[in-house]
């Protein structure tokens, strides 16, 4: 099987690589950067527009993850428009070369919870009201748009997944990182909001078998898919466990105050996943300690 990863540098994309190489697949990454890999590993450099139809001209792939964009809900608040080129022209590009070149390749296109917004009823269903609260997630749902008309109007087998809060080893932002980096200081940290705000945290290994999943038992033919685990839990919780788990007597505060952008509590409903066959595999108190151990190293 040949993959192609678009984004293969980044936290998720570094892991569909090395995920599909153990697989046994021929995997191609596509990023600004290149990190040594496992022979089956090709490397582009960065490419857009032109450069996504040139490649797709030169090889035919029978699957490609859309791991890139831009993943900061602050920065698409301050530059909405650079949020835009990187999360609605670039999967249209993709799109459009996809189209031309190599229509039986499988596109795993990823969006975000963002698009939910704050929901008004928990577990979030794939069907519940969608209204973001930033420019991300207007773009990404803006995107999931793109990917319809792709499937609709030319026929192109696509899925859309909606990753929650997804962590594990790699990821140097978000929570997590956040925690880290402040115990470097202080052993008394301040966290954003109250601590009663809730996420659905998906281990990243998890997120990556959910794609696999997808793209060898899904009908391809735009459907949508939430990824994350069906548990909620408080942001204080995490924190707590997590310091935990940094062998640190570390106070947690919260400021009271809201992050723009930032929704209230998130849980999936992942009941179409699940008759994929997927079952999650990572507890939280599993998946934090492997996070844990990988942060000390840092």
């Amino acid at each position: 099987m040949k993959i192609l990863i678009i984004g293969s540098e980044g936290f998720i994309g570094s892991h569909c690589v090395s995920y599909f190489l153990e697989k046994g697949a021929t995997v191609t990454g596509v990023d600004l950067t290149a990190t040594a890999r496992a022979v089956g590993y090709k490397y582009i450099p960065h490419t857009t527009g032109a450069g996504y139809n040139a490649l797709f001209a030169q090889e035919q792939f029978d699957v490609c993850i859309n791991a890139s964009g831009n993943g900061s809900v602050p920065v698409s608040i301050s530059d909405p428009v650079f949020d835009f080129t990187a999360n609605c022209s670039e999967p249209i590009a993709l799109l459009e070369a996809i189209r031309i070149n190599n229509p039986h390749c499988k596109l795993i296109h990823l969006s975000s919870a963002a698009v939910y917004g704050t929901p008004a009823t928990l577990p979030v269903k794939e069907n519940s009201a969608l209204q973001p609260l930033s420019p991300y997630g207007w773009h990404k749902l803006l995107s999931e748009q793109l990917c319809r008309e792709y499937v609709q109007l030319y026929g192109l087998p696509v899925a859309v997944v909606r990753p929650f809060s997804v962590y594990g080893p790699g990821l140097r932002k978000q929570l997590l990182w956040d925690i880290f980096q402040r115990t470097k200081q202080t052993d008394a940290i301040e966290l954003w909001g109250t601590g009663n705000e809730s996420r659905d945290f998906i281990f990243i290994n998890d997120l990556v078998r959910a794609f696999e999943s997808i793209f060898k038992q899904a009908p391809m033919i735009g459907e949508v898919y939430n990824l994350g685990t069906g548990i909620e839990i408080s942001i204080r919780k995490m924190a707590g466990l997590f310091c935990n788990m940094l062998d640190k007597n570390i106070t947690v505060l919260f400021n009271g105050k809201a992050r723009p952008g930032d929704p209230a509590n998130w849980c999936a409903d992942i009941s179409k996943l699940k008759e994929l066959g997927f079952e999650h595999l990572t507890s939280i108190e599993e998946g934090l300690r492997e996070t844990a151990k990988w942060i000390k190293r840092q």
